[in-house]
């Protein structure tokens, strides 16, 4: 059994023990998450403007008003008609670049950001125990990396899958496969199958607890928002992410 209290002073003990380097791994955990890439479609979609100039003509040796007439009707047809192209074009460049970088984001978040989060767990974890090491946030990358991202990938492609039947779902699998993460922090070479079973088995009957833990945060997350930020980093982030290794390694005993 645990309660909120111990685990919150577990993580503020380890805070205190880690502060700085706590404060650094929250730092580049934020900078490496990719979160800053939200902004780049949309600048892009402002910056797509489609300038389509109308033909220019000679005028014709015609003088005669039945073929003014006619290079009237012919002029607006191919203005017309040059619109829609454009109108073409543009959206097909656009589509290109938006795949592009929408691909170039998913590589990213899979190869860099998913290891980082394990290694900043690991972190976590070192913290908990006496005192981490700012070089734990590279451990995926020396550890069984290609299992690490292939496990993460299952883990969060599950995730997504069951959040398109709807919202609960999706949530519900968050919080069953919460501590993957931590597991592969400490057993890189598991089989996907198994850390995402063990995690399953961790959180059986813990899920409602957890979530009222998340529940517990609300306050700080507001003090967040009003500071900017800068306290979501100094001590909101460090303390949510101390917390929740204090909380697996609680229910390792399981």
């Amino acid at each position: 059994m645990w309660t909120r209290k111990e685990l919150k002073q577990q993580a503020k003990e380890a805070l205190q023990r880690n502060y700085w380097k706590s404060v650094l791994v929250t730092l580049l955990l934020l900078f490496l998450s990719g979160n800053w890439f939200g902004s780049i479609t949309s600048s892009m979609s402002d910056g797509m403007v489609a300038e389509v100039e109308s033909p220019v003509f000679d005028d014709w040796e015609e003088t005669e008003e039945f073929q003014m007439d006619l290079q009237d009707e012919t002029i607006q047809d191919l203005e017309n008609e040059n619109i829609i192209i454009g109108v073409i074009v543009t959206a097909v460049v656009f589509l290109i670049i938006f795949f592009l970088v929408l691909g170039a984001i998913l590589v990213y978040e899979i190869f860099i950001e998913l290891p980082v989060i394990v290694g900043a767990n690991r972190f976590m974890l070192k913290g908990i125990e006496g005192k981490g090491e700012v070089r734990e946030l590279a451990y995926a990358f020396d550890h069984s990396y290609k299992n690490v991202v292939k496990v993460m990938f299952h883990t969060e492609l599950s995730i997504f899958l069951w959040s398109m039947l709807f919202v609960v779902p999706g949530v519900y699998k968050q919080y069953q496969y919460r501590m993957v993460e931590f597991i592969l922090a400490e057993q890189p070479d598991l089989f996907y199958k198994e850390a995402m079973q063990r995690s399953k088995d961790m959180m059986n009957g813990e899920k409602w607890k957890v979530f009222v833990l998340d529940l517990s945060f609300v306050l700080w997350e507001i003090v967040s928002v009003m500071t900017c930020g800068i306290a979501h980093v100094l001590y909101v982030a460090p303390y949510k992410y101390l917390t929740n290794a204090a909380l697996y390694r609680r229910l390792c005993g399981k």
